[in-house]
């Protein structure tokens, strides 16, 4: 089913036409929609399939896990459970906040309605689904490098999608501390330690006033010694 709709659409056509960004405001403003506001404390879990609820996060950050490896990390503006629209069986995904966060929370069957109320609607929710297997895949790559390969992806990621940008450098949020970075490479914290002196001395990263600074422009040059 996947491979016939690709050959009729593409990702990018999707979203141009239906987005996150078009289904929260769609969802906010259909007077069928009912959803509320909810404050969440750092290292609360969310489960979808149990609540039956979809989250979109407004503001913070939070981890999704697969089997309790963390693959990828939600930031505001996107939501939390599409997958589990299609997918009525327990998901193999779990879901923890990384610092406080709020959640706007929907009801699943809301959600569905008014996703399969337009024309792309069923179509973006299943390419969501593939956005999530491929998450999956990618990370599983990634991670099979050594250790200076696995953590430059691990910053290259991070600063990419939640780097301040300042200069040519992109500055990460304090609460992507070396145990987080750590934990999110599947690497020791002894391991990491070790690595960053290599990634220093070759003008990838910097470490000022408790917060990691990423040089990505320097990232193509520690290519030779990922294996």
């Amino acid at each position: 089913m996947i491979s016939e709709i690709e050959d009729l659409y593409s990702m990018e056509n999707v979203e141009v036409a239906f987005n996150q960004q078009n289904l929260i405001e769609l969802l906010l403003q259909s007077p069928r929609v009912d959803y509320e506001y909810r404050k969440l404390r750092k290292r609360s879990s969310l489960d979808p399939v149990k609540t039956n609820e979809v989250y979109f996060l407004s503001t913070g950050a939070i981890v999704t896990a697969h089997e309790e490896f963390p693959v990828g990390i939600k930031k505001d503006g996107e939501f939390i459970g599409l997958d589990t629209i299609i997918l009525q069986s327990d998901s193999t995904y779990h879901y923890h906040t990384l610092v406080e966060c709020e959640v706007i929370v929907f009801r699943k069957e809301d959600v569905l309605m008014e996703l399969f109320s337009h024309q792309e609607g069923w179509l973006f929710l299943v390419l969501e689904m593939q956005k999530q297997n491929r998450l999956l895949i990618n990370r599983s790559l990634s991670m099979r490098g050594n250790s200076i390969s696995i953590l430059s992806a691990t910053f290259l990621e991070l600063a990419s999608r939640f780097g301040m940008k300042h200069n040519d450098a992109y500055i990460l949020p304090r609460y992507f501390s070396k145990k987080f970075i750590a934990e999110y490479s599947g690497l020791s914290t002894s391991s990491v330690t070790k690595t960053e002196v290599i990634l220093k001395k070759e003008g990838f990263i910097e470490f000022s006033d408790k917060v990691y600074v990423v040089h990505l422009n320097k990232y193509h040059y520690l290519e030779p010694l990922f294996s």
